[in-house]
């Protein structure tokens, strides 16, 4: 079906570009445009008219012409006020002193001129409220909008969530707890995304600032969060079907930021924000605590102004956050902190001592210091050459720190991680008028992100838990050691676009190419410690690990990706209220260099029947590809060249337990080194175990949309519409390596395995069984396995060489080895795995799919001098068979028991949002 309909809208733009003499672009969400008629006051066309349209803030200026239809369209307006002046031979000048436009809106401005020598001043007083020519799905918010919003943290992002069709990332975990036990809630994974628009997957969005890329391909979401006090206007393009932007088969979030004027312009700001209004967690409550400690500060300024008037202009920003937090430690610890004198722990319990696995334990409690910063700068040079050359030069930096801990609570103090993230880029844009009809911008920026990851302590990681479950699950062990997942990465952008535009007559054209080229280097250094597991307190004063893990080999890891694009679009004014946009993208990444034929056709049409375009119909369709995830490629391809340790009993292992003897036991690890003589024949190739399928394809979309929007008065808006997406090859892991089903199912296999089937022998008592004599099944000096369906997760029957082990399927897997009912039941279906040796081997690929139906309604107005409403409803179903790009299916030979309502499918959706502006007797505050 789907590519019945690449072909399809393949047709449909060839035929349009083979039928026009003359081809072009247009719907530049980066911009503004002005158009319209020059008319007399017979409303005959005035050829030849001049326009001049002047940026009030900075005295920019830009010139238009009408033609022999007295049309005139003057485009890549920078978004702000302007003031017009219009001329003709014969005609007296006119001038409109105040004229706002938007970016991503074509604002009609029919001009008529009186014969005679007076200047005319007009004000205009009814600006378009809808846009007759958008064709994309979305909103933007304005500084003044922005400014009036409250928004807990100053992230611009959570913006995005004013809009009804927007929705949160899978697992998302945000506001739940408080600071001293939001580690207990496990964090949602890294590739999950930050958001999801009109159905499209949450790590498919494309967030750029001023038109530059601004994602971190690696972890799915922003490279750097600008500063509230830096943005001009946030655009949410929920379909976009402008063949000028790609790499996502989502939606778009573009960040504008604000210029310097020819006047001096500033503003500083301050916030404080302390746990007094914050709600206590149910666990604090449950022990009869106060709140954690919490304060968050805020702080920092703006200015702006001229360095030559009318010519040279700054911007700057600095920005601050500070927040001196807090971590609750919540773990279950020995009495003797040196009970285990290999590996002394420095926390002492301070809880009513009691005896677990026969070792004294108490409860240990702490509230450690977890300072977070956050300094982000800004600056804008803005340099205009005449009326017909722009100069942009911006710079941001950010720099975070943060001390954090790993999913949970239990991780004691040595193995809290700090995580540092820091971010570059460097940008300029030019935009040269190369005549009455031809346009040129190029963009070029280079841009840096080195985010770490660096543990308290190097010691290996050790994590003890428990053979029997404990009220609290966060104290029924502890983390210790560098138990995280460090790493540190340098990746480094450069971004080259440019757009050619060109009018004629009806036609608007565009021509463009976007390329990337990143260079990444990613040191993972999980488990390159030494990673033990301890399943009893025990086991961990025995030093007798159930389970060792250590990766060998280099851990740096480089990539190196180019990103291509161009497209190909016509606008075409077909009649005055009739718009239609053609157009045609290609989009290729060397990184999955089998992967060349991504064409996506997009069409798209606005049509404002009747005569003062009160009422538009808009409608679109196109294909849309997303991007490659970096972090799922390296975790599945690059890191193939790396070695893995695993000794114990599990499926899989390289090694028996007991080979730690070679390195004296525990707490010791293992030379890294592939050649030594004591790691190489217990290692194997992670690439045995994880890779890439052949097959592997990057993500796209269709999507499509209907919908109406109808102005009732001079500022009441009100919008409807249908938006349908499907998204196709969607990345998920897949267990290439799984049991392959016996006749009758597992579990009848497992009840009564088959004679003189592989690892299956008879017993004593004349019944089959599985042979245990090597501990293959269970590491227990019993021969023979059975299992039954009781809830006992092991019992013993018989004795001496006779002696049977009976696992219970229905009873809990988990805790000690020995008794592990699951873990033995994967070691009896070893023989019916494709490779006996392997356990799970995970494979990368591109067959998910998800499909979104969304109704949205949208309805904004200004009901007084002093108030403004936005109402966003949307009704939404979304059907999909994968979560992220790295979920796993329960049946690996039948997919279509995955399919069902998506983790981000919320069936309604409403968001209200305005402002209050209060009398000035009240002291004109604003709510």
């Amino acid at each position: 079906m789907a590519h019945l309909l690449t072909r399809i809208l393949w047709a449909l733009v060839v035929g349009m570009l083979l039928s026009e003499r003359l081809m072009g672009w247009a719907d530049d969400l980066d911009h503004a445009t002005l158009e319209g008629f020059v008319l007399d006051p017979t409303d005959a066309a005035i050829p030849g008219a001049r326009i001049t349209l002047i940026e009030r803030q900075t005295g920019m200026q830009r010139t238009g012409e009408s033609d022999g239809r007295g049309w005139y369209r003057i485009t890549a307006l920078a978004p702000g006020a302007y003031r017009l002046r219009a001329e003709a031979p014969g005609f007296s000048p006119l001038e409109y002193p105040e004229l706002p436009l938007r970016a991503g809106h074509t604002q009609r401005l029919d001009v008529r001129l009186r014969p005679g020598s007076l200047i005319e001043v007009v004000t205009v007083t009814d600006v378009e409220t809808i846009a007759p020519t958008r064709t994309v799905v979305g909103l933007s918010l304005r500084s003044e909008e922005i400014e009036a919003l409250p928004l807990n943290g100053r992230n611009p992002l959570d913006l995005v969530f004013l809009f009804a069709s927007v929705q949160a990332e899978p697992f998302e975990t945000r506001d739940l707890g408080d600071p001293a036990t939001r580690d207990v809630v496990p964090a949602p994974p890294q590739e999950a995304g930050i958001f999801s628009l009109s159905g499209g997957r949450a790590y498919s969005n494309n967030i750029t600032i001023d038109g530059f890329d601004n994602n971190d391909d690696r972890a799915a979401r922003e490279r750097a969060i600008p500063s509230l006090e830096s943005i001009a206007e946030v655009q949410i393009i929920t379909n976009q079907y402008s063949a000028e932007y790609g790499r996502a088969s989502g939606g778009r979030i573009n960040v504008f930021t604000r210029r310097g004027g020819n006047q001096f312009r500033g503003a500083i700001f301050g916030d404080f924000q302390d746990e007094s209004l914050n709600a206590n967690s149910f666990f604090r409550n449950a022990r009869g605590q106060k709140r954690a400690p919490f304060q968050r500060r805020e702080y920092g300024g703006r200015l702006g102004g001229p360095i030559r008037r009318d010519r040279l202009f700054f911007f700057g920003v600095v920005e601050r956050q500070e927040e001196p937090d807090t971590d609750a430690i919540i773990a279950l610890l020995p009495v003797d902190p040196r009970a285990n004198p290999a590996y002394p722990l420095q926390e002492t319990p301070t809880g009513r001592p009691f005896v677990r696995d026969g070792v004294p334990v108490a409860l240990f409690e702490e509230e450690v210091s977890a300072p977070g910063q956050r300094t982000y700068v800004s600056d804008r040079l803005d340099a205009a050459f005449g009326t017909a050359h722009q100069l942009v030069f911006r710079f941001d930096a950010t720099r975070t720190n943060r001390l954090r801990a790993r999913d949970q609570g239990a991780t004691l103090r040595e193995g809290l991680v700090n995580r540092r993230r820091d971010s570059l880029a460097h940008a300029v844009q030019d935009t040269w008028v190369l005549g009455p009809r031809l346009l040129n911008q190029f963009r070029f920026q280079y841009s840096a992100l080195t985010p770490t990851a660096t543990p308290s302590q190097a010691r290996p990681g050790v994590i003890v838990g428990s053979s029997r479950g404990t009220t609290l699950p966060v104290a029924s062990g502890f983390i210790a050691g560098a138990a995280g997942f460090p790493e540190t990465r340098v990746e480094r952008r450069f971004q080259w676009a440019d757009v050619l535009t060109g009018q004629w007559g009806r036609h608007t054209l565009k021509l463009g190419a976007d390329v990337m080229h990143l260079r990444s280097a990613t040191r993972q250094l999980h488990l390159f410690f030494g990673f033990y597991n301890f399943p009893s307190f025990g086991d961990f004063i025995a030093s007798t690990p159930s389970r060792y893990r250590q990766r060998i080999g280099e851990p740096e890891q480089p990539i190196r990706n180019t990103i291509l694009g161009g497209f190909l679009q016509e606008e075409w004014r077909a009649r005055p209220n009739l718009t239609l946009t053609f157009g045609l993208r290609y989009d290729r990444e060397t990184l999955l260099d089998r992967d060349k034929n991504n064409l996506g056709p997009r069409l798209a049409l606005a049509w404002a029947p009747g005569p003062r375009a009160k009422t538009v119909i808009r409608s679109g369709v196109g294909i849309f590809y997303n991007r490659v995830l970096l972090r799922t490629i390296e975790d599945f391809a690059v890191q193939s060249r790396l070695f893995e340790l695993d000794l114990g009993s599990g499926p899989g292992a390289t090694g028996r337990i007991e080979e730690l003897n070679r390195i004296g036991g525990f707490p010791n690890i293992f030379p890294n080194d592939p050649t030594h003589p004591l790691v190489r024949d217990l290692i194997r190739p992670i690439r045995n175990t994880r890779s890439l399928s052949p097959d592997l394809r990057i993500p796209y979309s269709l999507q499509s949309s209907l919908g109406i929007e109808r102005q009732f008065g001079r500022t009441l808006a009100l919008e409807i519409s249908y938006v349908f997406n499907r998204t196709l090859r969607l990345w998920r892991d897949r267990n290439v390596n799984a049991p392959i089903p016996p006749p009758g199912g597992f579990v009848a296999f497992l009840l009564d395995p088959p004679e003189n089937f592989p690892g299956v022998v008879r017993a004593p008592d004349g019944k089959t069984a599985f042979d245990n004599s090597a501990r293959q099944i269970a590491d227990v000096g019993v021969r023979f396995v059975r299992f039954d369906l009781s809830a006992t997760r092991s019992r013993d029957i018989g004795s001496g060489a006779n002696r049977i082990r009976i696992y219970g399927l229905n009873a809990l897997g988990g805790g000690a080895t020995t008794t592990d009912p699951v873990l033995a039941a994967l070691n009896a279906v070893r023989w019916l795995r494709p490779n006996p040796d392997l356990g799970e081997v995970e494979q990368l690929q591109s067959d998910g799919q998800a499909t979104y139906h969304g109704l949205n309604v949208l309805a904004s107005a200004r009901l007084a001098r002093r108030l403004w409403v936005r109402a966003s409803y949307t009704l939404s179903k979304l059907i999909d068979l994968v979560d992220v790009n790295t979920s796993s299916p329960q049946d690996e030979f039948n997919f279509a028991l995955e399919r069902g309502l998506g983790r981000t499918d919320e069936r309604h959706r409403f968001v209200l949002s305005g402002t209050l502006a209060m009398p000035k007797v009240l002291g004109g505050w604003e709510l």
